[in-house]
């Protein structure tokens, strides 16, 4: 399988991550015994450099757990570093347009499909890996079949033509962030709002329509157990930073109990 997201979702029907916002690789080390299945590394708010993101993304591949990354902004240096260093997908976020939708596609696959520019890159161990050998269209199918485009429907306007752009060819999912979406919508972290819960149903079942992944934070494994159960592809439970300051809390607690 190139792509251990989709080989997750094969094996096990849905998949479990979490945001990273740690810089070290020894973070994944550490949480990987715990099942987890992938992890976001999110460039957008943490504080990554290519050389970092590079690393995390390589100890996560060697782990078995799947890396995608979370851009900063839709640019052709952005994209190209989360591909060529091995990626398994890409987050794109504050997407409104549906031209910018198209674009996350033009920089992220090859042609046909786009514009990608080529290199047998450190996600290929330089051209070495098995799907990486054959010859040149056979390598570029099998990178536009490895790198997912997960761009994220977090603004009114994307919600808005969500149908047409889950149908965009290339674009494989899309990742909802229910925080910013809710904040666009003009309901901030009403997450129980007949209009939010009504924009949730409409993304979940365009994509289903159009046959896409549908991923999703959630803020508790509360919520992600619900989303689950609700049938949603993938859920990314809340962050490390979160997670690691509440087990630290409740173990003070514990300890002065």
């Amino acid at each position: 399988m190139l792509n251990l997201l989709e080989d997750c979702l094969e094996r096990k029907g849905n998949a479990v991550g979490t945001f990273l916002g740690v810089t070290t690789p020894a973070i994944m080390e550490a949480i990987a015994s715990s099942g987890l299945d992938f992890v976001v590394i999110d460039t957008e708010h943490g504080p990554y450099g290519t050389e970092s993101m590079n690393d995390l993304i390589s100890t996560a591949s060697l782990l078995g757990i799947s890396p995608l990354v979370r851009i900063a902004d839709l640019t052709h240096g952005e994209m190209q570093h989360a591909l060529d260093n091995g990626a398994d997908g890409v987050i794109i976020p504050c997407l409104r347009e549906v031209d910018e939708f198209r674009k996350a596609v033009d920089l992220g696959k090859f042609p046909p499909l786009g514009n990608r520019g080529f290199i047998k890159g450190r996600g290929s161990r330089f051209g070495a890996e098995d799907w990486a050998s054959g010859n040149l269209d056979e390598y570029l199918e099998n990178s536009d079949r490895k790198a997912l485009i997960l761009p994220q429907c977090e603004t009114a306007e994307a919600l808005d033509h969500i149908e047409e752009i889950v149908n965009i060819e290339g674009i494989d999912g899309i990742f909802i962030g229910p925080f910013d979406l809710s904040i666009s919508l003009g309901i901030p972290g009403q997450f129980g709002d007949q209009r939010f819960l009504d924009a949730l149903e409409r993304i979940y079942e365009a994509c289903r329509a159009a046959g896409k992944m549908c991923l999703i934070f959630a803020n508790t494994p509360e919520d992600g157990r619900r989303y689950l159960r609700e049938g949603y592809d993938a859920v990314a439970v809340g962050t490390d930073f979160q997670i690691f300051s509440g087990a630290m809390a409740e173990t003070v607690r514990k300890a002065r109990r």
